[in-house]
C-alpha cells in the first residue's frame, strides 16, 4: 500500500512539474538576452552573510537592474523560487536557471539581504545597471490605452502621482470574450452592448481613483479589434468583429474633454490618425506613455502606438515616451509570481528596441489603492459567478489551476506590484522603427 501510494505521489509531482514547465511557453532554463553593457555601473559580491552593499551607488539613479545567474536548483520545480531582496520578493519561473535581471531601485545607498529560497546563485559577483530618466511627474503625461483597463493596469501608481495627466481610451473593447453572454441568454450583440457600455464607463470613470479630472478622460469609440485593420487599409471604414453590434458613435465621448475633437468620425485610419494628431497639437505633452509595439501581442497595443509614433514623427512632437506590455508576446504569465513582488525585466530571447529602463516605486498604501481601482473594473472580475453551475464549476477549475499548476493570469496578481516598468524610447528611432513594422 505505502509503494502504491510512493507511485501516485511521483506520478502526481512529474505531472505537475511537466504543467508548470508548459505554462510558460518558453524555455525557463535559458539565459534572458539583454545588452545592457552601456548602463553597468558596478559589480559587487555578495558577501558570506548575504549581505549586498549599495552605499556608494548613488540615488541619482531613478532605476537600477542587477544581473544574476542562477545554477540548476531541484527544489525549483516543485517549490516557488524566489529572491529576497530588503523584504521585497523577486519571483522565478519554476525550475529556473540561467541570467536574470532583478529590479532593485530603491535600494541605492543602503546595505541589503540578499535571500535565496528554492534556488541558488551560480555566483555571487552581480552586475549593477543604473538609470537616470528624468522623469518629472510636475509635468504634462499622456496616457495611451487601448482598452479600458490598460492605463490602471500598467501606470496607476504612477498617474495617481503626477500632477497633470490624461487618458485616452482608443477602442469600445466590445469584442473578445463574451463576459455576459450567459447574461443575455447567447444573444453576443447585446451581451457585447453591454460590455462596451461598462468599458466606457471604466474607460471614463476609474481615472478618478488616481485623481485624474473628468475632462483629462476621453474614450475614442473605434471597434475593438479593428485598429490593424485600420492601419493596414487606411481608405476602408472598420467594422467590429461582433454581428450587428451596431454603430461606434455612442461609445465616442470627447464633448465634455479640454481638447477640442469632432463629436462623430468614420471608423477609418484617417479619423484614428487625426484624432491622436490633434490631442498631441492641443496637449503638447511632456511625457507619454504607451505600449510597446514589439513585445505586446495584442494588436489594439501594438497599432495604437504605430499611429502615434507615426503621428509623433510628422509633427516632430518632443517628449519622453515610456512603452509597457500588458500582454508580453513570450508569455502572459509575465510578470512571474505572487501579488505585491516586483517587476523585474520580462523574460526575452531577442531583440527589441528600447533606449533605457524606468521604474516606478509603488509604496504599499499605493499598491493598495491600485489594487481597488482595478477591483472596480467590471472586465477584471468574475462577472456573473452565480448565474449558473456551468459558470460556477470553471471558477472552480481556475482555482484549482492556479493553487495546483500556478496557472494565474489574473491583473491583480500581475498588475498589483511594489513597482512599474517601462521601457524608454528615443524619438530619433521612430522612422527605422515605422519602417521595419
Amino acid at each position: 500500500m505505502f509503494l502504491i501510494f510512493v507511485f501516485i505521489f511521483v506520478i502526481f509531482a512529474f505531472f505537475v512539474i511537466y504543467k508548470r514547465s508548459k505554462k510558460y511557453k518558453y524555455d525557463q532554463t535559458k539565459d534572458y538576452r539583454y545588452d545592457l553593457s552601456s548602463n553597468l555601473i558596478a559589480t559587487k559580491e555578495i558577501d558570506d552573510s548575504g549581505i549586498l552593499d549599495l552605499e556608494d551607488i548613488k540615488k541619482a539613479f531613478d532605476t537600477l537592474i542587477v544581473q544574476i545567474e542562477l545554477e540548476q536548483n531541484l527544489l525549483s520545480y516543485l517549490f516557488k523560487p524566489l529572491i529576497e531582496i530588503d523584504g521585497v520578493k523577486h519571483y522565478l519561473e519554476y525550475g529556473a536557471k540561467g541570467i536574470r535581471y532583478l529590479n532593485i531601485s530603491s535600494l541605492a545607498g543602503e546595505k541589503v539581504l540578499f535571500t535565496c529560497k528554492n534556488t541558488t546563485l551560480k555566483n555571487t559577483q552581480l552586475k549593477i545597471y543604473g538609470y537616470q530618466n528624468g522623469i518629472d511627474l510636475e509635468k504634462k503625461i499622456l496616457i495611451l490605452a487601448p482598452h479600458a483597463d490598460d492605463a490602471e493596469i500598467a501606470a496607476f501608481g504612477l498617474y495617481k502621482s503626477a500632477k497633470d495627466v490624461t487618458i485616452v481610451t482608443t477602442t469600445i473593447g466590445e469584442n473578445g470574450v463574451c463576459n455576459y453572454c450567459e447574461f443575455y441568454n447567447g444573444d453576443r450583440a447585446k451581451a457585447a452592448r453591454q460590455k462596451a457600455h461598462l468599458r466606457l464607463l471604466d474607460a471614463l470613470y476609474i481615472p478618478s481613483f488616481g485623481g485624474v479630472a473628468s475632462e483629462n478622460s476621453l474614450a475614442l469609440g473605434y471597434f475593438g479589434g479593428s485598429l490593424e485593420f485600420m492601419y493596414t487599409n487606411p481608405e476602408k471604414n472598420s467594422a467590429s468583429h461582433v454581428k450587428d453590434f451596431g454603430s461606434p458613435h455612442p461609445y465616442r465621448k470627447v464633448d465634455h474633454a479640454k481638447i477640442d475633437l469632432a463629436f462623430h468620425v468614420e471608423p477609418n485610419f484617417d479619423a484614428f490618425y487625426n484624432d491622436i494628431k490633434s490631442i498631441l497639437n492641443q496637449l503638447e505633452p511632456d511625457i507619454i506613455i504607451t505600449p510597446h509595439p514589439q513585445i505586446d501581442s495584442n494588436p489594439d497595443h501594438k497599432y495604437t502606438t504605430l499611429t502615434l509614433l507615426k503621428a509623433f514623427k510628422e509633427l516632430e512632437c518632443e517628449a519622453k515616451i515610456l512603452l509597457y506590455t500588458n500582454h508580453l508576446k513570450t508569455s502572459e504569465n509575465y510578470p512571474i509570481g505572487k501579488m505585491f513582488g516586483a517587476v523585474d525585466l520580462p523574460p526575452n530571447f531577442s531583440e527589441f528596441d528600447f533606449d533605457g529602463i524606468y521604474s516606478y516605486e509603488l509604496d504599499e498604501e499605493l499598491q493598495k489603492e491600485k489594487f481597488f481601482a482595478l477591483e472596480a473594473i467590471h472586465d477584471l472580475r468574475d462577472s456573473f459567478l452565480p448565474v449558473s453551475l456551468k459558470r460556477a464549476y470553471k471558477h472552480l477549475g481556475r482555482v484549482l489551476k492556479k493553487e495546483v499548476l500556478s496557472k494565474d493570469k489574473s491583473y491583480f496578481r500581475r498588475a498589483v506590484r511594489s513597482n512599474e516598468l517601462f521601457f524608454v524610447f528615443e524619438q530619433k528611432k521612430i522612422q527605422n522603427f515605422l519602417e521595419e513594422q
